[in-house]
């Protein structure tokens, strides 16, 4: 029997990288069993290494997470040198900034092991608004990052802008593009439990879900608390159901993202019921409808934030005032969330074919 090797990311209790770590195995296996597949799924730990504080603006604590990939591809090496790894496994590496792919593919090739190597992409310093963008010093991260797109066999990106922008900042050749998919991200068993949260009584409040960091611009959710009932969830410590209580008890949620390769904290909001307030820009000028997107200059800065606030201000003061009249919107925004992001049917289909 062949396997799948989950390599995660590290599993953060208030991030979906916790749900992630507990739903791809059950996702996967509910796919295998139904397609009666000869596959088992295993998921390959990394050391579970808490420092004393993490890196101020990240997602991950830069230091920490390399205990974290280091300590799995020990394990890894240790499943090819022990032959549990055999010819026809699969890998799915949930973060594809992972140094993993390097030796998987390396023993792959020089053990004479064929395997399949699925990396799914978030962010990177191919990306000049993410933090790995705007701190690391060009040009070696974008060699490492061509290196591991070419180890892969499927590369997935959740939305067609990430997946442009990373071939076309990469320069990667026209004729390996078929090796990137838009595909989705595997949130689908959380999908049920937020729209079930929609019978929370809304009150006139506003989220702002972001990370504390530069691309985010919390300046500007920190201004808007002069007009706004604005909760800044970084400034609370909320563990992940009462985040979505507070989620699910607000009327809208706001976003002046620069940087947004997805953005699963508004797409959670939405499930519960509130009115998305995103900027016409990066992945939000695909997925969102034309009534829940400003005008991107408004927001591109803070200076233009100021010259435009009455204009945003307005915006926001349209649709909280009237939030009745936006419940059949938000409903069919839902919809094009659940039917092209918020599931993974696209990579299963690859993984499993």
């Amino acid at each position: 029997m062949n396997t799948i090797w989950i390599v995660p990311i590290e599993p953060i209790d208030q991030r979906y990288t916790k749900q992630w770590y507990d739903n791809i195995p059950v996702i996967i296996e509910d796919a295998i069993q139904k397609r009666e597949l000869e596959y088992q799924v295993v998921t390959v730990d990394g050391e579970d290494f808490a420092p004393e504080q993490r890196t101020e603006g990240a997602f991950l604590d830069f230091g920490a997470t390399n205990v974290y990939k280091a300590t799995q591809t020990a394990e890894v090496s240790k499943l090819f040198s022990n032959g549990k790894v055999k010819p026809g496994d699969k890998f799915l590496i949930t973060d594809a900034w992972n140094f993993i792919i390097t030796p998987i593919r390396y023993m792959s090739d020089l053990l004479g092991i064929p395997v399949e190597i699925h990396g799914i992409w978030h962010a990177g310093a191919y990306d000049p608004t993410d933090i790995l963008g705007y701190k690391m010093r060009p040009d070696w991260p974008h060699h490492v990052e061509k290196s591991w797109f070419h180890s892969c066999d499927y590369n997935y990106y959740a939305t067609d802008f990430h997946k442009n922008m990373f071939l076309r900042n990469l320069g990667i050749p026209q004729g390996d593009h078929d090796k990137a998919i838009r595909s989705g991200q595997p949130h689908e068993l959380i999908v049920n439990d937020l729209r079930n949260l929609s019978s929370i009584p809304k009150e006139k409040r506003i989220m702002w879900p972001h990370r504390y960091n530069a691309d985010k611009q919390p300046e500007i959710a920190e201004n808007l608390t002069e007009n706004y009932n604005m909760v800044i969830t970084q400034n609370m410590n909320l563990s992940k159901d009462e985040y979505y209580q507070t989620l699910a008890g607000s009327v809208a949620i706001f976003s002046c993202a620069l940087h947004e390769n997805l953005g699963i904290s508004v797409m959670e909001a939405v499930l519960t019921g509130a009115i998305p307030i995103v900027p016409d820009r990066a992945s939000y000028k695909e997925m969102y409808l034309p009534e829940f997107k400003y005008p991107s200059e408004w927001t591109e800065d803070y200076d233009a934030f100021l010259k435009h606030r009455d204009d945003l201000t307005a915006f926001i003061d349209e649709k909280i005032d009237n939030a009745e009249k936006y419940i059949t919107i938000v409903s069919e925004q839902q919809q094009i969330l659940i039917n092209n992001y918020l599931n993974s049917t696209v990579m299963i289909n690859t993984i499993l074919k």
